[in-house]
């Protein structure tokens, strides 16, 4: 019967040291298994080694092309008379047993004892068993100087035996004696990189089982088995419960469940899924807010243009002047000037501050194309001003970036944890470790999301958002409410921040022309042309714009038995050095 490796043969390019003798102990047992005992002495001479490596497949391929699967179960393995570390490694078609350890170094002449189970190596002929066994492989990059083997039976005699020495697929026999119970062999010349010895020993049929080895279950199939299944929906289900769970503890806003609010600093209970409160227009800023800190309110974030609002809404409020520049060509930028007035910072939030201070830290005036490529650095410093300041002011239970950015990194490591089981569980083909890996990592998934919404507010941060909300709705729907603009006639100038931060400036702007109301011309705006409702709206929509880019705007960076041969039948492989 002839059989072939599935798997590559190792480089033929020697490596500097030898195998001084290969000598093999094959013990067929009762049981159909075959344990065999592998004495290896190696010389590695002045080299540094960690180890050998050997390589023994699994599966083989007859003439027919048909496929016949092994097991092998490692028992003991010395160096030297005494227990040596060792690691299994599954690839592709043969098992690999790496031998040494990686933090060790070892030279000179060193002798190993491999002793393991091989299982479905035995073949039923016509008229006799066989065992059919590549004694060394022929995957060895080294020479052998000697090789012996000996094969022994439980019972009835040896009916033949023969052996073959060479490179895979030569018939040149080597030294072979039959005895009653066993048989002996021995190679007749040094055997070089590439060449091994394979011998045939035939006995009486029916001697001891021959054991049929099934195909493997791939990782694939065990992955669909019901434990695997079971494991997954398990894991899977607990995690995303408990992510959830967690979520709806930590990261739902706080509130007020009674009508009336007592201490508006109270934390009480978490605002339950579904739970509703009655959004009322409101006409002016709750307690007096500043654009910003409804923009952080709103969305949790301190935005670009929550800072490019806090500038209008300085402006409005006399603290600079905004100058637009003709364009220089019809096709060219609009450029603007920010000039400092004044210099009394006395009510300025810290946050306004902090814009004012980073503005102007070299001169009382700056043009807005020189912001570019260079404010970035400073907008960071001040959007930190921005949290501080929602968190002093107990609309936050914790700075909400500081929150996102930790459940993002415990939600990333379970991802990574997740991974890691399910890597390890493909190298092993363990599909429970995979199933688990996978049922770990799609809650971190839904935990990453759900990271950016983990920052809760406060009851009575709870509570702005709700009148907050109420106040944009006085702003989106602002024909509705136009009495309140012809009542007071600034009104206009003194909401634009405000529409500026919800995104409706131009919006505003088309109710007011749609209202026929004209804004008085704020005395801190300098326009190119006419004013009027829609140009000016127009013009602080491109300023609006143009200011958040600008101090947004990073550096670009570059990167660059008769019939038999020599490597047939099972056993064989090779082996290596590391």
């Amino acid at each position: 019967m002839g059989l072939g490796l599935l798997f590559p043969v190792a480089s033929a390019a020697s490596e500097n040291w030898v195998i001084e003798s290969f000598d093999t102990l094959i013990n067929v047992q009762p049981s159909g298994k075959v344990a065999v005992i592998e004495t290896v002495v190696v010389d590695f001479g002045a080299q540094e080694k960690h180890g050998i490596f050997r390589d023994l497949p699994t599966v083989y391929q007859n003439e027919a092309g048909e496929k016949h699967y092994t097991q092998v179960e490692v028992l003991e393995l010395e160096r030297n008379g005494a227990k040596e570390k060792y690691e299994l490694i599954n690839l592709d078609n043969y098992l690999r047993i790496k031998i040494g350890e990686a933090d060790k170094t070892i030279s000179g002449e060193q002798t190993y004892k491999i002793e393991y189970l091989a299982s479905g190596v035995l073949t039923s002929l016509a008229d006799y068993d066989e065992l059919y066994w590549n004694i060394t492989g022929n995957g060895w990059p080294v020479l052998i100087e000697a090789v012996s083997a000996t094969v022994n039976l439980p019972s009835s005699e040896v009916l033949q035996a023969a052996c073959y020495e060479g490179v895979e697929g030569s018939s040149i026999p080597c030294i072979s004696e039959k005895r009653e119970l066993s048989a002996s062999f021995k190679s007749t010349r040094l055997l070089t990189e590439g060449e091994g010895l394979t011998i045939a020993v035939g006995y009486t049929k029916g001697l001891v089982p021959i054991i049929n080895v099934p195909k493997p279950l791939s990782i694939w199939d065990k992955l669909f088995k019901p434990e695997s299944i079971l494991t997954f929906i398990i894991t899977l289900a607990v995690g995303t419960g408990l992510v959830i769970w967690f979520w709806y503890q930590k990261g739902r806003d706080f509130w007020i469940a009674r009508r009336f609010l007592g201490d508006p600093k109270t934390r009480e209970a978490v605002r339950p899924i579904g739970g509703h409160e009655t959004v009322v227009v409101e006409f002016v800023p709750p307690d007096n807010l500043r654009p910003a800190e409804i923009g952080a309110l709103l969305d949790e974030r301190a935005d670009t243009m929550d800072v490019t609002a806090t500038l209008v809404d300085l402006a409005n409020r006399g603290f600079l002047e905004i100058k637009e520049e003709p364009k220089k060509w019809v096709f060219g930028a609009t450029d603007y000037v920010l000039t400092n007035k004044l210099r009394d910072q006395q009510g300025l939030l810290d946050y306004e501050k902090e814009l004012l201070d980073r503005l102007f830290d070299e001169a009382d005036s700056v043009k807005l194309s020189a912001l570019k490529n260079k404010f970035y650095k400073d907008l960071v410093k001040v959007k930190e001003k921005l949290y501080q300041n929602v968190v002093d002011k107990k609309f936050f239970l914790e700075n909400p970036r500081s929150v996102r950015l930790k459940y993002s990194l415990i939600s990333i490591g379970l991802v990574v944890v997740g991974a890691a089981l399910g890597w390890v569980g493909f190298q092993a083909s363990g599909a429970l470790l995979v199933a688990l890996g996978g049922g770990v990592v799609l809650p971190g998934i839904l935990a990453i999301i759900l990271a950016q919404s983990m920052p809760a507010r406060t009851a009575l941060g709870r509570e702005l958002y709700v009148r907050v909300s109420g106040y944009r709705l006085f702003i989106e729907k602002a024909e509705k409410y136009r009495q309140q603009f012809f009542e007071k006639k600034n009104l206009f100038n003194e909401v634009l921040p405000y529409a500026i931060m919800f995104g409706m400036t131009a919006k505003l702007a088309k109710a007011f022309e749609k209202m026929g109301l004209e804004p008085q011309q704020p005395s801190w705006y300098t326009g190119a042309g006419a004013f009027n409702a829609y140009v000016f709206g127009q013009s602080m929509s491109g300023f609006s714009n143009s200011f958040s880019k600008a101090i947004a705007s990073t550096p670009s960076s570059s990167g660059s038995g008769g019939g038999g041969s020599s490597g047939g039948g099972f056993g064989g492989g090779g082996g290596g050095s590391w």
